[in-house]
């Protein structure tokens, strides 16, 4: 494929704010392109303008020089840019140009799913729907992290099928070259023998199943602990720490302190319900960490054949799974091989690969869809001039947004309307 695409532009306004998460994808996927892509020009759209300077030293740490070639400019700034496209990492398109193609990474569509049954989230959820239609509709790309995210997407959203295009995640960022930091194990009084939990506390990960699970365990003799690290607390955790001989609860870890604790975990246990990736169970596998997980969602994409998976809302099958790691060494040895094997199938390089190949289809499906030679051949005879007048119109450079669209917009109408 030649490349249609020379300039990207990334909507970065959270890339400063976020450790982990979205922000993760985003600093992998683009310290491969500047390597797999060395001609291609990057610029970076930031909340604020003081924001460019620390935005700038985050590139040099991606890449040697990034910092001082790429663009860095204000979010406000992007309705104007000539990038051929415009990358959305964050679910949805909020700033969008018509004059770029738009390609939009969506990691899942959980905010607007029944996971939770609170009132107030009712409406989230409605607000949420509007945003994904949205986004959805404005995108002439949409990258999915998982085949399982993506067929939510074409359920709820048929017509979205043509631009879909799944790039799945990595874990080869993680260091495991790097020394034991054993500092957030000695937090939570623990050396070897533990249950490991990692990330966030929503509903969706169904952490009442593995606290059920634990308390099974407990009574049957079974004092192996859950150390759980991750960003806040749940109502449902705050309920019962203290009170659980079992939970020791660290929060928020550094890459080194986590790769340590999948290193000397008995087993990560993620029993979650809805994930648009689940990649705590590839992080796991790449650092040598036996797998229990569920099998919903994307979780099977993820782990294969390599975890002891089970329902996500089975407590039984959950404590016999944790009961059956604590006690067989050989089955432990045996899912640590074969979870390497598995996360050797992943890579950041292919993820960024895989973007980039979705973004220049988009860029030529846009360009094909607002090009005057194609309503040229297809409009009818009597508003053929009009169209093409208009058409000449969208190659203006200094045509606001705003008026691009409505002529768009009114190409458009005329070259769909019947001639008369």
């Amino acid at each position: 494929m030649s490349h249609t695409v020379r300039h990207l532009a990334i909507e970065a306004t959270r890339l400063l704010r976020e450790r982990r998460g979205i922000s993760r994808y985003v600093r992998n996927v683009l310290r491969e392109l500047t390597q797999q892509q060395p001609h291609l020009r990057f610029t970076l759209f930031v909340q604020r303008t003081r924001d460019i300077a620390a935005m700038r030293d985050l590139l040099d740490g991606l890449h040697t020089g990034l910092g001082d070639w790429a663009a860095v400019e204000p979010i406000s700034a992007l309705a104007h840019t000539e990038a051929d496209v415009i990358w959305h990492p964050w679910n949805q398109v909020l700033h969008a140009n018509t004059r770029a193609a738009n390609v939009v990474t969506i990691h899942d569509i959980a905010p607007m799913l029944q996971h939770d049954h609170r009132w107030w989230k009712i409406i989230k959820r409605a607000k949420y729907r509007r945003r994904y239609a949205r986004s959805i509709a404005r995108a002439d790309g949409i990258l999915t992290i998982s085949q399982f995210t993506r067929d939510e997407v074409l359920e709820r959203f048929p017509a979205s099928a043509e631009k879909l295009s799944v790039t799945l995640l990595a874990a080869d960022d993680l260091a495991l070259s790097a020394p034991d930091d054993a500092s957030a194990l000695q937090r939570s009084d623990c050396d070897d023998g533990f249950f490991l939990s990692v990330g966030g506390q929503e509903a969706r990960k169904n952490l009442s199943t593995l606290y059920a699970a634990m308390d099974r365990l407990w009574a049957r003799g079974v004092r192996v602990p859950l150390v759980q690290c991750g960003p806040g607390l749940s109502k449902e955790t705050r309920a019962i720490q203290g009170r659980a001989p079992w939970l020791r609860h660290i929060g928020y870890v550094t890459d080194a302190q986590l790769v340590t604790l999948y290193r000397r975990t008995t087993a990560l246990v993620f029993p979650s319900r809805y994930e648009g990736f689940g990649l705590p169970v590839l992080e796991a596998m790449r650092s040598g960490a036996p797998v229990v997980c569920s099998t919903a969602s994307s979780l099977p994409e993820v782990s294969g054949a390599a975890a002891l998976s089970v329902a996500w809302n089975d407590v039984e099958a959950l404590t016999r799974a944790m009961h059956r790691i604590v006690d067989d060494a050989a089955l432990r040895d045996d899912l640590r091989a074969r979870g390497l094997v598995q996360a050797s199938g992943f890579s950041w390089a292919r993820t960024a690969s895989e973007t980039f190949d979705a973004m220049q289809r988009a860029v030529e499906r846009h360009r094909a869809r607002s090009s005057p030679r194609t309503w040229r051949s297809t409009v009818q005879p009597m508003t053929r001039p009009i169209v093409h007048a208009l058409a000449q119109m969208t190659q203006t450079p200094r045509l606001s947004p705003l008026a691009h669209r409505t002529v768009v917009r009114t190409a458009t109408r005329l070259h769909e309307a019947p001639d008369r």
